[in-house]
């Protein structure tokens, strides 16, 4: 098993960028995997990826030096198990709203005695070394990352951050946002002071915070309070900025 080296950048306390890949192809994940970002999270939440798909996808990434993780679908043992199996680095779990929420994400996504994570590692154990090296390593270089995207996750923050084998929290300011009822501004006041009560705690308790940014502009802000994850584009996003451009560039050739 390779190190994992977003985790050992959290770990270290150094800021990570990732992107989030959506489209359920191997050759857009292939030109995904040139970034040069610390992550790429595959997201299968909101996207349209089956498990077969998300096994290409992985592979196609294979080659990549970014630290690869995958936006389970929802926090059942079930996605988190699969994703690891077919070879994930880590996993950013959505919905994590109490401590024991988080326990059982943990307990997961780790092999006994430290979890319940079901054994079958078939792809995991086949890509760098041996079988044995990977069971080896596994618990303690793989990312587990729980997602806080509510108010009641917002709420019970300081009993989730002190779950043992927590690697990170993530805020996903969409989904808060709608549940504080700013489904059309995500960027009000009240939202982004709930984001930094998380980063808060995170910081009183030495766990590292991370939030979906999207832009410049709001990766420097949450970095300036301690975030050291933020995320950066997606290959649909960049898809859309090309539509745009060619757009733009047609509307001014004649």
């Amino acid at each position: 098993m390779r190190d994992n080296v977003l985790l050992s950048r959290l770990r270290r306390g150094e800021v990570s960028v990732a992107s989030f890949l959506t489209v359920p192809d191997p050759f857009v994940a292939e030109l995904m995997a040139q970034s040069q970002m610390d992550a790429l999270i595959v997201d299968t939440e909101h996207s349209p990826m089956s498990s077969e798909q998300l096994h290409g996808v992985l592979t196609a990434l294979h080659p990549s030096d970014s630290t690869v993780i995958v936006r389970v679908a929802d926090k059942s043992d079930v996605y988190i198990k699969q994703a690891l199996d077919l070879g994930a680095e880590g996993v950013l779990v959505p919905g994590v709203s109490s401590r024991s929420d988080c326990e059982a994400v943990v307990a997961s996504s780790l092999y006994a005695p430290r979890g319940s994570r079901g054994f079958g590692p078939r792809r995991a154990s086949r890509l760098y070394g041996s079988r044995a090296d990977y069971l080896t390593r596994a618990n303690d270089n793989v990312a587990v990352i729980a997602m806080v995207e509510d108010v009641a996750g917002v709420d019970a923050i300081e009993e989730i951050v002190t779950v043992d084998g927590l690697s990170a929290i993530f805020v996903g300011v969409g989904d808060l946002a709608v549940s504080m009822g700013y489904i059309l501004n995500p960027g009000a006041a009240e939202v982004e002071e709930a984001v930094s009560a998380v980063a808060r705690s995170c910081a009183s308790h030495n766990v590292p915070f991370g939030v979906f940014t999207g832009t410049e502009v709001a990766a420097r802000q949450w970095i300036s309070q301690g975030a050291l994850l933020v995320t950066l584009g997606s290959d649909l996003g960049y898809i859309d900025a090309g539509i745009a451009r060619t757009r733009d560039a047609r509307a001014n050739l004649f």
